[in-house]
């Protein structure tokens, strides 16, 4: 990684997102047994206004968008062939044991949580970014 001299700049909704994924908030939004979806429901209605059950798809192409985003804005695989991007689209494609969600973009959803969850926030003492 190159390292820089300013930290990567995150909205306030983009840190809150992040450190979701990072379960700094398991206590108010636990994980649900039935994985990140269900876990970030009451997140979702609680930020947006508006029910992720009543207007699933909608809530579903949201958090995708949303959490690509973020995903694209702080990634940090080391690589060099995109392991991880590839990973979070091969997701889509076929139920796995660790994400067994119904549709594709559940699925993908899920590992742009678990992809973000396990990203680096600070690297030899330097933060890539705040939380």
């Amino acid at each position: 990684m190159k390292k820089t001299e300013y930290p990567i700049e995150l909205t306030a909704s983009e840190v809150e997102w992040i450190k979701f994924c990072k379960w700094h908030y398991k206590d108010k939004y636990p994980l649900s047994a039935k994985g990140w979806i269900v876990s970030m429901k009451p997140l979702f209605l609680e930020k947006y206004q508006w029910s992720p059950d009543e207007y699933y798809n909608d809530f579903l192409d949201c958090m995708f968008k949303r959490l690509l985003d973020i995903y694209l804005k702080i990634a940090d695989d080391r690589s060099g062939n995109n392991v991880q991007l590839k990973e979070i689209i091969e997701a889509g494609f076929s139920r796995t044991y660790r994400r067994d969600y119904e549709l594709p973009i559940e699925r993908v959803i899920a590992e742009l949580c678990g992809q973000i969850q396990c990203n680096t926030v600070i690297e030899d003492g330097v933060e890539r970014y705040k939380l």
